[in-house]
């Protein structure tokens, strides 16, 4: 058996660490996306207005959960108070759910074009978002992985410029389809940010 100290280091490989800066900018991503593209908001508008349906309560309640936590996570980078366990809760819903199920739909979307060799990227891509929906669904990511550390001011605006840049490119230059947009800005969010802000020259303390 693989010794309780590999096992661990082999689960928090597949398992993220977020922190305010990382979940701002991901419900950044999600709000562009939803108010600038045409497709996404008209698909929305129609299955939560026209389409209103009661028994599809459950979905309407995730829906509900997705919108809170990306809010919470708004709100939170321009506070210094505490997280409850609560929002943390709420915050780590929309993050999992956002990147995991967008990933799914946004793989599948790519497999539909993709042949032969490609196709490893897109199915990779689904694989992927299983896991961590998986991980998540028994507990394994929860909230001790988001950190209580507060986001710099600086690190705020050098990310929002490079989400909304991404975000231009994706919608406005390739017209991507809304999931391979909002993945690949998610993907700089969770993987790419915290190097980049590593790079960038910090304020001096005038205090």
């Amino acid at each position: 058996m693989m010794p309780e100290t590999k096992r661990n280091a082999f689960i928090n490989f597949f398992v993220p660490r977020y922190d305010e800066l990382s979940l701002f900018l991901t419900s950044l991503s999600f709000f562009l996306v939803y108010f600038l593209n045409r497709d996404l908001n008209a698909a929305l508008y129609k299955f939560l207005v026209t389409e209103f349906d009661p028994r599809l309560f459950s979905i309407y309640g995730v829906l509900l959960y997705l919108l809170y936590g990306a809010l919470l996570s708004v709100y939170h980078v321009f506070k210094t108070n505490e997280k409850t366990d609560t929002e943390k809760f709420f915050m780590l819903y929309f993050a999992v759910l956002a990147n995991g199920l967008i990933g799914i739909m946004a793989g599948a979307y790519m497999l539909k074009g993709s042949h032969g060799l490609l196709a490893v990227f897109p199915v990779w891509n689904i694989l992927n978002s299983l896991l961590f929906l998986f991980l998540y669904r028994f507990g394994i990511i929860n909230e001790t992985a988001i950190a209580d550390d507060n986001a710099k001011s600086y690190q705020v605006a050098a990310g929002m410029a490079v989400i909304v840049f991404i975000f231009l490119i994706c919608q406005y230059v390739f017209q991507f389809h809304w999931t391979i947009t909002f993945s690949t800005c998610a993907c700089y969010c969770t993987n790419v940010n915290t190097f980049v802000q590593s790079l960038l020259p910090k304020p001096r303390d005038n205090s």
